[in-house]
């Protein structure tokens, strides 16, 4: 909604003969129209389905253990500019093959990022997580550790310039308006000597507030 500031500047002007029989002259009001104020948020939710491998060595037969397992990520974010953000990310699996899964997986995660178009932004991941690894007793643990990943997301929303006042410069990249978005990324979930290698893929849709 405009806002509309009305400034009042009187203005008489009188003829040659002064006070006697002059003419008047109106007040002058020029009305001046103010643009919107117009908030650009950088807060962004994210659900996606995750493909979790697991690949290390193993008090077993072969000393070899492989294994791999479904299940859910949800991602919360703020990109504070078109360069650098912060996201919380949580997974679970529980869908398995031979029993290893993912009871927990929580993270916060430095987010730098780069937009190669309007629409299409890379980016990466580097943090600190919380992973916990059950039902199955050869890999089954909890530890804290560095976690990092890359990803690439697509938006879907049209970042058209609104005519008004933006909280920040306009870019129109990425999360500019609110709108839909799609995400691909892989993290490895934690990244320690002695722990398995723990791959993550994963696929889903955002949306920026």
């Amino acid at each position: 909604m405009k806002k509309t500031v009305v400034s009042l500047a009187m203005a008489m002007a009188l003829s040659s003969k002064s006070f006697a029989g002059a003419d008047f002259v109106p007040p002058v009001i020029p009305i001046i129209s103010v643009p919107d104020d117009i908030d650009v948020s950088g807060l962004y939710v994210g659900l996606g389905v995750s493909r979790v491998f697991f690949d290390g060595t193993c008090p077993c037969a072969d000393g070899v253990y492989e294994d791999y397992t479904y299940g859910a990520l949800v991602r919360v974010g703020n990109d504070f500019n078109p360069y650098f953000g912060v996201e919380f990310r949580a997974m679970s699996t529980w869908v398995d093959d031979e029993g290893a899964r993912v009871k927990s997986h929580f993270g916060l995660f430095a987010k730098p990022q780069y937009h190669i178009s309007d629409a299409l932004n890379i980016y990466a991941l580097a943090g600190y997580a919380r992973t916990e690894i059950g039902d199955n007793r050869v890999v089954g643990f909890t530890d804290s550790g560095f976690s990092w990943g890359a990803g690439v997301e697509y938006d879907l929303s049209l970042d058209k310039k609104e005519n008004g006042t933006y909280s920040r410069p306009f870019d129109g990249q990425g999360d500019q308006e609110k709108g839909w978005g799609l995400f691909v990324d892989y993290q490895k979930l934690i990244e320690k000597d002695g722990r398995p290698d723990i791959h993550a893929l994963s696929f889903g849709v955002t949306y920026d507030f």
